[in-house]
């Protein structure tokens, strides 16, 4: 059954909302349209589809006048909000304050209004060349503790993003949609039992828009990180050519630096086309497992489509 799911994407002005959404929308070659972004005129609107589902994301400028009108009006702008992304750059500690100021009269709404509405806090703009630093590390501590600690009646869950790191954007997104049906935890478990079957690193399902639908890894040695995540975006710039053409195209087979295998399949349920990434050391195995996963695969997302 279709359903229509509004998320609000909120935060300060410049904290990265609308580059959030541009990237997640272009998979590849976007930073040139990011470079050109002007700060959002009150609220932009981005449709998607998400499986059965119908997304309207509220991308709501963070100017000062606006987060004014959205207060004024709280029933037009947060009412019936299924979803609500907040947007913190972590790379602006002075403003931290105030960021979480608004977001604290976002969640009195909600809890005025009796709304249990399910939260993501993003700590944008952690880009690659900033892991392991310790300022920003103890940054993200801090603003976690100080949330959750206000807020424990609200379900919070906190991921950090980049535009610099597109897989970082795609599962912001996707964490907060699978939420909306239990039949993604079971499928979180098939993917758990068939990672160690094929004895892969990494086992990815997408949807046709490139959403991770549910994914799985395993322990990952810190010399094949980098090139399990170079396989990943492969995968997601392939799928998003693939659809966009129209391509046809079953799997594929390539090896990284002849450490990994990385398997892309395209996989068509109903109307709804899927894509499941493999990155594996172990090609038989996962080979000869295949065709089993792709049965049981099925007949779980039948049931959520």
């Amino acid at each position: 059954m279709e359903s229509f799911l509004k998320v609000i994407i909120s935060g300060l002005d410049n904290a990265g909302k609308t580059s959030i959404l541009t990237a997640l929308d272009k998979k590849y070659d976007f930073e040139k349209d990011i470079v050109k972004l002007k700060p959002t005129i009150r609220v932009e609107y981005h449709k998607m589809n998400f499986l059965t589902s119908f997304v309207n994301f509220w991308d709501m400028g963070g100017q000062d006048q606006y987060r004014e009108i959205y207060m004024k009006y709280q029933d037009v702008y947060f009412d019936a909000t299924d979803l609500l992304i907040y947007v913190i750059d972590i790379q602006d500690p002075d403003r931290f304050e105030n960021s979480l100021e608004y977001l604290d009269a976002i969640l009195t709404f909600f809890s005025d209004s009796n709304m249990d509405v399910p939260i993501i806090v993003t700590l944008h703009k952690y880009d690659p060349n900033l892991k392991g630093n310790e300022e920003i590390l103890t940054n993200i501590e801090v603003l976690r503790e100080i949330i959750l600690e206000k807020y424990p009646d609200f379900k919070i869950l906190f991921q950090q993003s980049s535009i610099y790191d597109i897989i970082s954007i795609v599962q912001l997104v996707s964490y907060g949609l699978s939420v909306f049906d239990e039949k993604f935890f079971e499928l979180s478990e098939l993917l758990e039992s068939y990672l160690s079957e094929f004895k892969s690193k990494a086992l990815i399902v997408f949807d046709r828009n490139g959403i991770i639908v549910s994914e799985y890894y395993s322990d990952i040695e810190p010399e094949i990180y980098v090139e399990l995540l170079e396989s990943i975006k492969e995968h997601l710039f392939l799928l998003k050519r693939m659809e966009e053409e129209s391509y046809e195209y079953n799997h594929d087979i390539s090896s990284t630096e002849e450490k990994l295998f990385s398997y892309l399949h395209k996989l068509k349920i109903k109307t709804e086309s899927f894509f499941i990434s493999v990155v594996t050391k172990n090609k038989e195995d996962l080979l000869d497992k295949f065709p089993d996963f792709l049965e049981d695969l099925t007949k779980i997302l039948d049931e959520i489509i």
